[in-house]
């Protein structure tokens, strides 16, 4: 298995509560860049975030797919992956429902107990959008938009294809990862349905457990 791209979750996998990156972390990125490898990030957080995070880190992570698929940054340009034209459509009905909602450049997201309503205001939609449930919250992105399809267009833009793809998460939108990767690794404190889509079960949790799976790819 020649693996030539890493594709890492942000939240609860590439770092912790304390959003710190560890030297030891740092260190084993750097060692599979030169390499040939590519490492790169997917995650649900806005692109403003991951825009300021990564410049933060000196140059480590230079590409990453921001709100579940649905924008881009790689080598110093923005990419729109996903169709936001009905957004604005989207945003009337929650709000003539009165469902509460948080948004992002593309993504909405409401709260699992608002499920009903959203449920509701998509209806007659056309299937312009698709629910992906996290942790307590439901996200609402465009048809087609997934981390799947981030790390795809990611694999894209590397010029590797999916059988040189491995990617690694802790949480239900992760297990998407598994159509676009040939080895899904979780870390110790993903949650049992990731795990169980997991081809590697890392012993060790978030940073470390990254860690440990860019260890386990550069033997």
């Amino acid at each position: 298995m020649a693996i030539k791209l890493v594709i890492s979750d942000f939240d609860r996998t590439f770092t912790d509560e304390s959003l710190s990156v560890g030297p030891e972390l740092r260190e084993a990125i750097r060692i599979i860049q030169a390499k040939g490898i590519g490492f790169s990030i997917v995650s649900g957080r806005n692109y403003d975030f991951l825009l300021e995070f990564c410049r933060e880190l000196d140059g480590l992570v230079d590409s990453f797919v921001a709100e579940n698929g649905c924008l881009g940054f790689f080598r110093g340009k923005k990419y729109l992956l996903g169709d936001s034209r009905l957004r604005g459509e989207l945003l009337r009905r929650l709000e003539r429902l009165s469902v509460p909602y948080g948004q992002g450049e593309v993504i909405v997201a409401v709260d699992v107990q608002q499920e009903k309503g959203l449920v509701e205001a998509l209806n007659g939609m056309g299937g312009a959008f698709h629910i992906i449930r996290n942790v307590d919250s439901l996200m609402i992105l465009p048809a087609g938009i997934s981390k799947s399809s981030g790390a795809g267009w990611l694999s894209g833009m590397y010029g590797v294809s999916r059988d040189e793809t491995a990617a690694i998460g802790d949480a239900q939108n992760d297990v998407a990862f598994k159509d676009s990767c040939v080895l899904l690794g979780a870390v110790s404190n993903a949650i049992p349905e990731m795990k169980a889509a997991a081809d590697y079960v890392c012993r060790q949790g978030y940073g470390r457990g990254l860690q440990e799976f860019i260890e386990f790819i550069g033997r």
